[in-house]
């Protein structure tokens, strides 16, 4: 086994990142919105009684838990697309080659599976 992979590979996997990236932004905009460098959830608007209010809150710690989990696979897309850049993309920490189908299954991937 060799330690690195082939260029070809890494190009079909940064490709695959960049579209995730760009899916994972456009979805994050449609429910949040840019604060700094990160994302907040944008708090709904139903009206003003009491039963509107409640279903405000509801939406809005649904949108929340989505932002988050969307914005945090955004920064590992982020992470690993840095990996390419430094050519350390596709090893472990521990210097293992992560195999092709597992990056091909998730190509943010950093480690392996036994």
């Amino acid at each position: 086994m060799t330690n690195q992979h082939q260029p070809e590979f890494i190009e079909e996997m940064k490709k695959a990142l960049q579209k995730e990236k760009k899916q994972l932004e456009n979805k994050l905009n449609t429910i949040a919105h840019k604060q700094g460098d990160d994302y907040q959830a944008n708090f709904p608007d139903y009206g003003r009684n009491d039963e509107d209010n409640a279903t405000e809150i509801a939406d809005y710690q649904a949108t929340s838990s989505t932002e988050k989990t969307l914005e945090d696979r955004l920064h590992t897309v982020q992470d690993a697309l840095k990996r390419i850049d430094n050519n350390t993309y596709g090893i472990t920490e521990t210097s293992d080659l992560i195999p092709e189908n597992r990056l091909r299954a998730n190509p943010a991937a950093t480690t392996t599976i036994n």
